[in-house]
C-alpha cells in the first residue's frame, strides 16, 4: 500500500483550524459568552465593573430555545449565582408554556369591552362614571394578565448571550438588580393591547402603553452590546384623535438605576426609543442615571435618543439617521434635555433628511448640554442650543474615541448582533 504523506506543517495548520472552528461554535467557550465589560468602557466600568454571569459554573450555563426554558434559566431574582443564558433561535412571549400563542382574548378580563371603552373615556362622553371606572379596573386586569406572561425580572450577576440569529420577541426584560449583561440579542418590541387614555397628557391626551424591550428600573452596572431593537408589524389606529400607541420605549432606564453602558447597538423604525428619568417629580435619580451610549446606530426613530432627566449621559461615537420625513417613524428630535440633565454629546454624526441642525437637541426645563465635534447634514456644529450653558463634568470613562469622519462608517459596519459560527 502506497503512503501518503502529509507534511507537518499542513498538519498543525488543520489542527489549529478544527480547534479555532470548535471554540467559535462551542457554546462552553469562553470567548464570547464570558466576555466583560473592558476596562474604562464608560459609566457600568466604575469600582469592580460589569462581569454578568461570566464566573457561573458549568452547572449555570443554560442554552434555551423557548420562553418556559428562558424563564426557568433566570429561576428568580433572589437567585444570585452567576449564569450565562445561551439564546437560540426566536422566543416569542406571547406564548403560553406550550409555545401556543397568545391574543388579545386569550389576555382579556371577563367583562373588559373595547368599545364600552372608547364610549365611556371619550371627550365629553355622558357615561356614568361607574361604567367608566369599571372598564378602566377591568382595562388593568387584562394588562395584569398580559404583564404576567411577557414581563421577566433578571436576577443578579447574569449574562443573556445570543447565539446565532437570537431573537426576543414582545418581552418586557425588567433589570431591578446589579450586574447584567446583554449581547447579541435582537428585540422586537412588546405589543401591549390594553392601553390607557390620559386626557391630560399633552394638549390633546393621549394613549399610553406599559412596556419597553428592557426597562432599567433601579438596575445598576448594567451592559447592552451588540444589539438591535425595533418593532414588529402593526396596523396603525387612531381613537379621540391621537395614534393608539401599542408600543412604549425600547430601553428605559429610571428609579435610581446607575452605572450604564450601551455599545454598538442599533435602534430602529420606533418612536419613543429611550428615556432616561422617569419625571420631573422623581428627585431620588439626582446623582444616578450615570449613561454612557456610544457606537450605537439610530435609524429611522422619532424621539428620545435619549430624553434625559437628572443623570449625567456620555453620548459619543453614534450615528443618528432618519430617511423618511412623513409618515410613522418621521424624526422629530434627538437629544431631550429634560430637568437637571447633564449631557454630553461628542463627536456623533447626524444625517436627517429635510430637517436642519436645530432639529437635533429639543428642551424639556434642562438648561445645560454639551456639544463638541458634532457633525449634521454634514456640517460640524458648535452649538445646537444657545439658551443652554456647558455641563459642569467632563467625560472620564470611555476606551477611545473615534474621529468624527470615521464614526458613520464604523458604526454602520459594527452595530449589530455578531454571528456566532456553531
Amino acid at each position: 500500500m502506497k503512503k501518503i504523506v502529509i507534511p507537518i506543517g499542513l498538519v498543525i495548520v488543520l489542527i489549529a483550524g478544527l480547534m479555532m472552528s470548535f471554540s467559535r461554535g462551542s457554546a462552553e467557550s469562553p470567548t464570547f459568552m464570558r466576555e466583560v465589560l473592558p476596562k474604562q468602557d464608560g459609566f457600568a466600568s466604575v469600582g469592580n465593573g460589569t462581569t454578568g454571569g461570566a464566573s457561573a459554573t458549568e452547572q449555570n450555563v443554560f442554552k434555551v430555545t423557548n420562553k418556559k426554558e428562558f424563564v426557568a434559566a433566570l429561576k428568580n431574582r433572589k437567585n444570585t449565582a452567576p449564569k450565562i443564558v445561551l439564546v437560540y433561535g426566536t422566543i416569542d412571549f406571547d406564548t403560553d408554556d406550550t409555545g401556543k400563542s397568545l391574543t388579545m382574548k386569550d389576555y382579556m378580563a371577563d367583562g373588559y369591552d373595547f368599545q364600552q371603552y372608547l364610549e365611556t373615556h371619550k371627550p365629553q362622553s355622558t357615561a356614568p362614571k361607574s361604567l367608566k371606572d369599571e372598564q378602566e379596573a377591568k382595562r388593568k386586569a387584562s394588562q395584569k394578565n398580559q404583564s404576567k406572561s411577557i414581563t421577566v425580572h433578571v436576577p443578579a450577576n447574569t449574562s443573556i448571550i445570543g447565539m446565532d440569529n437570537a431573537k426576543l420577541k414582545g418581552v418586557n426584560l425588567v433589570l431591578d438588580s446589579d450586574n447584567v449583561i446583554i449581547r447579541n440579542i435582537q428585540f422586537e418590541s412588546p405589543y401591549d393591547y390594553f392601553l390607557s387614555w390620559d386626557p391630560n397628557d399633552g394638549p390633546e391626551g393621549n394613549w399610553n402603553s406599559q412596556y419597553d424591550s428592557i426597562s432599567i428600573k433601579g438596575g445598576t452596572h448594567i451592559w447592552i452590546d451588540h444589539s438591535s431593537f425595533q418593532d414588529g408589524p402593526e396596523t396603525v389606529e387612531k381613537y379621540f384623535g391621537r395614534k393608539y400607541e401599542h408600543r412604549d420605549g425600547l430601553v428605559d432606564i429610571t428609579n435610581e438605576a446607575d452605572y450604564i453602558t450601551i455599545s454598538y447597538s442599533t435602534f430602529e423604525n420606533h418612536n419613543k426609543t429611550m428615556l432616561i428619568g422617569s419625571s420631573d417629580s422623581k428627585i431620588s435619580d439626582e446623582g444616578k442615571l450615570h449613561v454612557t451610549l456610544h457606537h450605537n446606530y439610530f435609524h429611522n426613530v422619532v424621539q428620545r435618543l435619549p430624553r434625559v432627566r437628572f443623570g449625567q449621559v456620555h453620548v459619543y461615537n453614534n450615528y443618528f439617521a432618519s430617511d423618511t420625513t412623513n409618515g410613522e417613524y418621521a424624526y422629530a428630535y434627538s437629544l431631550g434635555v429634560g430637568k437637571n440633565s447633564q449631557i454630553y454629546a461628542e463627536n456623533n454624526v447626524a444625517d436627517i433628511a429635510g430637517k436642519d441642525y436645530t432639529s437635533f437637541v429639543k428642551v424639556f426645563g434642562g438648561k445645560q448640554l454639551t456639544t463638541v465635534n458634532n457633525m449634521f447634514n454634514g456640517q460640524i456644529i458648535d452649538t445646537f442650543n444657545d439658551t443652554l450653558t456647558p455641563v459642569d463634568w467632563k467625560p472620564e470613562l470611555f476606551t477611545a474615541i473615534d474621529p468624527v469622519n470615521e464614526v458613520k462608517e464604523n458604526v454602520l459596519h459594527n452595530a449589530r448582533p455578531i454571528k456566532i459560527s456553531q
